[in-house]
């Protein structure tokens, strides 16, 4: 038996075999919506936990950028943390260059210490000069370890949702997308982005390394290279060799993959290595390197492994300005047992 709808423009009859017809395309349309609801939820937790992460979401594969990128997501900006030969002998099509001199502020206007972090002021005229608006979403790249600093500084700024993409141009070119020779134009509408320091303790200065030095209440590691830290190397700026009294080596290679440099380990091998070197979860950790590049990647690696940013500080001035003022103590000689089994 049939039914009559009266209550449609025209009348119609379905057989009882059409009704169940019918009632099983419903079944499995709602079937297939479901299914889209759960990948997409197990999506979002294996982005959210990417490499056993707590904060994996900090990091972004290169399958979701071109994803990105295909969809071309009007919110999104892409920056390539490298000098001019990596990024003019390929970047990934439509990023836009920011190399470390970037944001690096006059030597003069920081008592003769190169490298440090550019004021609030010139960081948001270089953000909105490349259309970044505060909603933006910001993913940065480079080779090796400036994608970190440039993580940071956002950071420092007050600038949220900015990912780091793993395994960075190298990964890019191994999943074989496409590169670009030459610059994006610059966008034609600036932006709206108003740089603001937002946790004034991710970025500490020389003050703050001695006092801790005093009351023993945090760790300070060295991320520089093993010759780095026993003195054996002065790289430029620096004015003496060696590493600042009492500090711990982790040397920033430690966190990634032997085979790219810009591939960060999992989240298991780097909590061992953390474990391993004596990080103490109840107290501050203080980072330096020759000009606090380096030292981001163990912050941005805490980060990752969900330690709060509060606890973690980047010496700017790092060994460059340590160095430089002779009244400040140094050490030299051989690292501990445990950096050296380590450090290879």
């Amino acid at each position: 038996m049939g039914w009559i709808y009266p209550f449609c423009p025209a009348f119609f009859y379905f057989t009882s075999k059409e009704i169940a017809m019918m009632k099983e395309i419903v079944r499995i349309g709602f079937a297939a919506v479901a299914v889209m609801i759960l990948s997409l939820t197990v999506a979002d937790a294996q982005e959210l936990h990417y490499k056993g992460f707590p904060r994996g979401s900090a990091l972004i594969t290169v399958q979701e950028l071109k994803q990105l990128l295909d969809r071309k997501d009007p919110k999104l900006v892409v920056l390539a943390a490298e000098n001019n030969v990596e990024y003019f002998l390929g970047h990934i099509p439509g990023s836009h260059q920011i190399d470390r001199p970037a944001i690096e502020a006059p030597a003069a206007s920081q008592g003769g210490v190169s490298g440090n972090l550019v004021s609030a002021a010139d960081f948001t005229k270089l953000t909105q000069h490349l259309g970044i608006d505060q909603d933006a979403k910001i993913v940065v790249y480079d080779s090796q370890y400036d994608a970190t600093r440039l993580w940071w500084a956002l950071t420092y700024y007050g600038k949220a949702n900015v990912r780091v993409l793993d395994g960075g141009i190298k990964a890019w070119r191994n999943a074989g997308y496409t590169v670009d020779l030459l610059a994006p134009p610059v966008p034609v509408r600036s932006g709206a982005f108003v740089a603001k320091i937002s946790l004034p303790s991710l970025r500490v200065d020389t003050s703050d390394i001695i006092a801790v030095q005093k009351n023993h209440q945090g760790q300070i590691w060295d991320n520089r290279s093993t010759k780095e830290f026993t003195g054996e190397e002065l790289k430029k700026g620096a004015t003496r060799a060696g590493r600042i009294p009492g500090s711990l080596h982790n040397d920033w290679a430690q966190f990634k993959t032997k085979e790219n440099k810009a591939e960060w380990r999992n989240a298991d091998e780097i909590k061992s290595l953390i474990s391993t070197l004596g990080y103490d979860k109840n107290k501050d950790h203080y980072f330096y390197c020759q000009s606090g590049v380096r030292s981001t990647q163990a912050i941005f690696a805490l980060y990752l492994s969900g330690w709060p940013l509060e606890k973690l500080h980047n010496y700017d001035s790092s060994w460059i300005g340590w160095s430089l003022d002779k009244s400040l103590p140094l050490e030299s000689g051989a690292v501990s047992d445990v950096s050296a089994k380590l450090v290879k």
